[in-house]
């Protein structure tokens, strides 16, 4: 079992062997809806850049992103915790032609954040939208992806793209394709029975870094991580208005 890779799938900020080395396009594969219990890896990167004084994009595909999840991994002792979120710049794009517009426009936005660190959630999930075309799809996907792996290696950024691990559709298998295609590594997450109960095992490549996940925590809902920072804010501010 490799140690690092072990620390690192339970969130831990110490030893993040495999956090995307800059200039790379690294993909986050695994199962659940567009990668999603891959997610909260990019989560933990996120927080460790942030942590280190970096700055983060962040462009959702799914409607997924959930702030408190990135304040939970920061170390409970951290001061102000909340204000390093200042570093990170968030997009939704609610259409595919939104979506395609947000990562036309990170060429021109990293020239001013000098962000480290790029994360695009679920790139795929719009583009398989029945509303347009198996062409029109495949063409605005391939424009991104040149573009994020351009972004990678010509700015030494870190990409890192969440995707489902298996194809559901031709055109979903033609769009994984065109990501295994660009990138320069990739985390792949598997779920296995292992003596009645479900472990996550993972892969790493081009290392071949593999071992079982020790263990998944349940991740709060929206509603539930919501609440726990207001009752964390009042705790601290007292009982007056939370701007």
């Amino acid at each position: 079992m490799r140690r690092g890779l072990t620390k690192v799938a339970q969130s831990s900020i110490d030893e993040a062997q495999i956090f995307p080395r800059r200039g790379k396009l690294y993909q986050l594969e695994g199962p659940g809806h567009s990668g999603k219990s891959m997610r909260n890896l990019a989560e933990v990167w996120t927080a460790i850049t942030l942590i280190n004084g970096g700055y983060v994009h962040w462009i959702d595909g799914a409607c997924r992103f959930n702030p408190a999840r990135i304040i939970n991994n920061f170390p409970s002792d951290l001061p102000d915790s909340e204000k390093l979120l200042h570093g990170l710049f968030v997009g939704r794009g609610f259409t595919v032609h939104q979506f395609a517009h947000l990562i036309e426009r990170l060429q021109s936005e990293v020239k001013i954040t000098r962000a480290q660190l790029i994360i695009i959630d679920a790139p795929i999930s719009m583009h398989l939208d029945s509303q347009i075309t198996d062409y029109e799809a495949r063409s605005l996907f391939r424009k991104s992806i040149d573009i994020l792996a351009s972004l990678a290696e010509k700015r030494k950024i870190s990409v890192v793209v969440t995707t489902s691990s298996k194809p559901y559709s031709k055109r979903h298998l033609n769009l994984l394709t065109m990501v295994k295609n660009r990138r320069h590594a990739s985390l792949l997450g598997r779920v296995k029975q292992i003596q009645g109960k479900k472990r996550m095992w993972l892969l790493h490549l081009p290392s071949r870094h593999s071992g079982y996940r020790l263990g998944a925590t349940r991740q709060e809902n929206l509603y539930e991580s919501i609440s726990r920072v207001i009752n964390s804010r009042l705790s601290i501010e007292g009982f007056e208005e939370i701007e």
